[in-house]
């Protein structure tokens, strides 16, 4: 066996291994997405050259494959974990969208506008409640709603845009008041091509 060979490849497969693993299951970044391709290509060399350093020079002593056997379990849990925890990711920034909605009965802005929002950005929305009844905030399949705001209460939500270009619907969510006219159109666009990251 070849130990100098053998200690290289293993360390090319550990090192491939948690490549692969952060890019591909742990999601945590674009960087670490964008190392997912060489992570493998480093693995897979470290593979290929393990059996040519174990069986190179006479056959591998049993303790040479003490380190596989660590690696092949490590390998199983890291790809479990990724499963079982691991996400897409948290969404990228690329910038930040800033509105004043005045609530009245029954519209916002008093007519219902479209509105337009970009894809990866946080949205923050000012609403000022100067109707004489309650009233509230939500964006259907994108943000919570905000609850009941009561009259001449001023209150901001903040939230990210990480849902699909499309049309969606934003609405006032107390009985009543949807069926009464207190609804809109809200598009999300894709983002601006100059767009690029806040670090928010």
């Amino acid at each position: 066996m070849d130990r100098g060979l053998y200690l290289a490849s293993v360390f090319l497969i550990t090192i491939g291994l948690l490549g692969v693993w952060l890019g591909a299951f742990a999601g945590v970044s674009e960087s670490f997405i964008e190392m997912t391709p060489p992570s493998l290509a480093v693995f897979l060399l470290g593979l290929f050259l393990l059996p040519i350093a174990l069986f190179k020079g006479g056959p591998p002593t049993a303790d040479a494959y003490v380190p596989i056997a660590f690696l092949f379990v490590l390998g199983f849990l890291l790809i479990g974990w990724g499963f079982m925890f691991g996400g897409e990711g948290e969404t990228v920034i690329l910038g930040t969208q800033e509105m004043y909605l005045v609530m009245t009965e029954y519209a916002f802005n008093y007519t219902n506008p479209d509105i337009a929002v970009y894809q990866n950005y946080l949205i923050r929305v000012t609403l000022d409640n100067k109707g004489e009844v309650q009233h509230s905030f939500m964006v259907l399949g994108v943000s919570e709603d905000s609850g009941y705001i009561d009259p001449d209460q001023v209150y901001t939500v903040e939230f990210v845009i990480n849902q699909d270009p499309g049309v969606y619907e934003y609405l006032c969510t107390v009985p009543g008041h949807r069926e009464a006219g207190m609804y809109g159109t809200w598009i999300i666009q894709e983002p601006p091509e100059n767009a690029t990251a806040t670090g928010e």
